[in-house]
């Protein structure tokens, strides 16, 4: 069955036709004796005598509740803006948060979530290209290896973990309580693990209790930097390599510097070393994979050894395909931070 426009479509066409041919009152009988109602044969005439064509014109549509000028302030209130709340949104224009949210859709906005980042003030921000390049150039030469070092804590329970963060439940009221909560102990206790890592491998870890937030120079030439010295004569014995730690209070102390020194270390001097760069040094992507190794599935430690067991386990998996890769590309970060600064790398 044709639907109803056409129908009435093709009505218009057949009487503009037929004024051409006859007078409109003989039109008008006509078409009554086919029991066409006489105020739609009259109504159709009066749009032929008036020009109007057969076709109808095309309807215009429901009007925007937002008109481009609403528009434009919507953008202005949205664009590079943190905090923004389509529902008080909603209130000020007097619309729905539907209207609201289809109009920034309209406007070819996208939400993006904010990405974690190193607070840098003005003086690190001056001297981090400089410095890099500085570093690159005359101590991070192609063929010379690269060794850095950093330690971690790590507590009990991995609840901080992005893979931990949720459970899956039918009925949420039957899960286990230490599987729906948590918890969150005020002093939790932790384990300092420290380790050294080049493209070559990874050294020993010193892994034990800390008494103080930082590790302090005593810790770090007793208990660290023997096991630094052990990894460079097993890997590095024959490279030309440079040891690369983190601006530290404890990794620049004067007895830090001595033992080094002593030793013969090549170490990457204080004023060269650009501040605030954790994303540069591949060994805190390392961290992130071993924790996750580490507390995966919602693991666990009741006691201090049991952790301290579980870490020097998942050390063991870790592969060290990845960590010649993550230490290939120190150079290249280094660069990108000295054409277009440290969110470049982010």
């Amino acid at each position: 069955m044709p639907s109803r426009p056409i129908k009435r479509i093709d009505l218009r066409r057949r009487i503009y036709d037929l004024l051409g041919q006859m007078k409109k009152c003989e039109v008008v009988k006509h078409l009554q004796k086919e029991e066409i109602a006489r105020s739609t044969i009259y109504s159709i005439i009066k749009r032929y005598e008036n020009g109007i064509p057969v076709q109808d014109k095309p309807g215009k549509g429901r009007p925007p509740k937002l008109n481009k000028k609403r528009q434009r302030k919507l953008r202005n209130l949205v664009v590079n803006r943190i905090g923004v709340s389509q529902r008080q949104l909603a209130r000020k224009f007097s619309v729905s948060r539907y209207c609201i949210m289809r109009n920034i859709k309209k406007l070819d906005l996208k939400y993006y979530k904010r990405q974690r980042a190193p607070k840098y003030n003005e003086k690190q921000l001056d001297q981090m290209p400089r410095r890099c390049r500085k570093l690159r150039r005359d101590f991070f030469d192609s063929k010379k290896f690269i060794i850095m070092d950093d330690e971690k804590y790590f507590t009990f329970s991995g609840d901080n973990m992005p893979g931990n963060a949720g459970f899956y439940s039918s009925n949420k009221a039957n899960t286990p309580c230490n599987v729906k909560f948590k918890s969150k102990q005020k002093f939790e206790p932790k384990v300092l693990v420290w380790l050294a890592l080049s493209s070559k491998g990874i050294s020993v870890p010193y892994i034990g209790a800390t008494k103080g937030p930082a590790i302090d120079s005593d810790l770090y030439v007793q208990k660290c930097l023997p096991k630094l010295l052990q990894f460079i004569r097993r890997y590095h014995a024959d490279d030309n390599y440079i040891f690369w730690p983190d601006l530290a209070s404890s990794h620049y102390a004067k007895t830090t510097t001595e033992w080094l020194n002593q030793q013969n270390i090549h170490f990457v001097p204080k004023w060269v070393n650009p501040p605030n760069v954790p994303k540069a040094r591949p060994i805190e992507d390392f961290w992130s994979i071993l924790a996750d190794k580490v507390y995966r599935g919602g693991w666990m430690a009741t006691t201090e050894q049991q952790l301290i067991k579980r870490i020097k386990q998942q050390l063991k998996k870790v592969d060290l395909k990845i960590v010649q890769t993550m230490m290939l590309k120190v150079r290249k970060k280094l660069r990108k931070i000295e054409d277009q600064g440290p969110f470049s790398i982010l």
